[in-house]
């Protein structure tokens, strides 16, 4: 699961901070960008660059990225987190809980850098209205079939969300081997990966021709805060416009968030 929310949420995280990290030479301030996710059964760690401006002809704030002081208090327990490198710190001894709430803080830029979460509750009552689905094979011998073809049901998937709270499927195909179902000899094959926008509703709703492949398929529901989602509709920002949806976070820019989750499985068939 963690590897899941590293490549599938720090994409939406990646298209806002290509627009924070280029910044007009006149303009530039160096600001830290806090890039943290976390979900129960995860040890706390935490990601911190800084931004770029257009132009090397800059001045720098003389704090190393990799030997910040950061520290993490949960349940009025403070944790100094360890440097590994590459901006990422960690302390194993601080493993992630449900409902747990976390406050970040670290110098830098002789500014003081906080931030805040909690962890929300993993979705109840997760549900599926269908374990498989049989879709057509389209590629460039059979083409598409004579008369057309019919299409499957959407896939309904629906869960408990009394509070209207924020939640995003993310769909991934876990075969070994991809085996497309629209096969023209593409170079630039589509993603094995979709996910649907954070919603405040209580269900959405799969169409089949948003699966690229057959096979298994793993549908992950995330329970994620308002940040996360505000993050998400910002994700056009550019560095004429630097902002920061996170209201959790105080002088610097990111995300810094917990998340919770549950996990389905569909199998895409060939008709």
């Amino acid at each position: 699961m963690k590897k899941i929310t590293t490549s599938l949420l720090l994409f939406t995280f990646m298209l806002l901070i290509h627009g924070c990290t280029q910044q007009e030479t006149s303009e530039f301030t160096d600001w830290a960008i806090i890039e943290t996710y976390i979900q129960p059964g995860d040890y706390l760690n935490v990601k911190v660059t800084r931004q770029l401006p257009f132009s090397s002809d800059v001045e720098y704030a003389a704090d190393d990225i990799n030997n910040l002081s950061i520290t993490v208090t949960s349940d009025n327990i403070v944790y100094n987190l360890t440097p590994l490198g590459d901006g990422v710190y960690i302390d194993s001894s601080l493993i992630v809980a449900e409902n747990a709430e976390y406050t970040l803080s670290f110098l830098f830029n002789s500014q003081v850098v906080s931030a805040y979460t909690y962890i929300p509750s993993k979705p109840r009552n997760f549900k599926q209205s269908v374990t498989s689905i049989y879709v057509t094979r389209i590629d460039s011998t059979s083409g598409f079939p004579t008369g057309g073809f019919s299409m499957p049901d959407p896939v309904e998937l629906t869960w408990d969300n009394p509070d209207h709270d924020y939640y995003l499927a993310i769909v991934e195909n876990v075969e070994a081997t991809l085996d497309p179902i629209r096969d023209f000899g593409d170079n630039d094959p589509p993603s094995n990966i979709f996910r649907k926008s954070p919603t405040t509703a209580a269900a959405t709703e799969i169409r089949s021709q948003e699966f690229q492949y057959f096979g298994t398929h793993r549908i992950i529901l995330y329970h994620v805060l308002p940040d996360y989602a505000a993050l998400y509709n910002e994700s056009t920002t550019s560095s004429q416009n630097l902002t920061n949806p996170s209201t959790s976070i105080t002088n610097g820019y990111g995300i810094f968030t917990g998340l919770n989750a549950d996990t389905l499985f569909i199998e895409v068939r060939e008709d």
